[in-house]
């Protein structure tokens, strides 16, 4: 006798979700290697055009949390270098770094000042928030973040995003 799987076999791959009407949201994401970090963040505006974005690198270990921290701060400084000002969503595929912004209270390490410090810089914006999804509707942001990591160079764009994304950017909203 066969028992049934427990979990579905069909694997439905979900896309990005474009913001609600008034908002940009920023995706980003970090790639952790032995030595070496790569970020890199996306900027789209409510109908999935791209405002801007880019990444970088640093050299040195990090942990996980500590690089997609850097990719946190970094996706900011892009926002306020864009000279955002709209409700902004910062979404992230890290739970982690989205449940110590949500209990900052507790949270006495130095990545939560940091996240502390990045929670502080919202008031810049009208609103601002950081949200968790699932790593298939970050693409964009992980691509650029292993593009960063590989070529270990920074580079920032506003309309004119690299071409290596381009597919991703159609595939994200259509």
């Amino acid at each position: 006798m066969m028992n049934e799987p427990l979990l579905s076999q069909n694997v439905m791959e979900k896309k990005w979700n474009k913001p609600p009407k008034g908002f940009i949201k920023i995706n980003f994401d970090a790639t952790v290697g032995e030595n070496r970090i790569g970020y890199g963040m996306v900027v789209r505006e409510e109908e999935g055009f791209v405002l801007g974005g880019g990444g970088g690198f640093k050299e040195g270990g990090m942990l996980v949390e500590e690089a997609e921290c850097v990719a946190f701060e970094e996706s900011i400084k892009v926002a306020r270098r864009l000279q955002l000002k709209e409700h902004v969503l910062f979404e992230i595929d890290h739970v982690g770094l989205v449940n110590r912004l949500n209990n900052l209270v507790n949270d006495v390490t130095i990545i939560g000042a940091r996240i502390k410090d990045c929670a502080a810089a919202f008031e810049f914006f009208n609103s601002a928030n950081l949200i968790w999804t699932e790593w298939s509707c970050n693409k964009m942001a992980h691509l650029l973040c292993k593009k960063m990591y590989s070529e270990a160079k920074s580079s920032l764009f506003e309309l004119d995003y690299p071409p290596k994304i381009h597919n991703t950017v159609i595939s994200d909203v259509s």
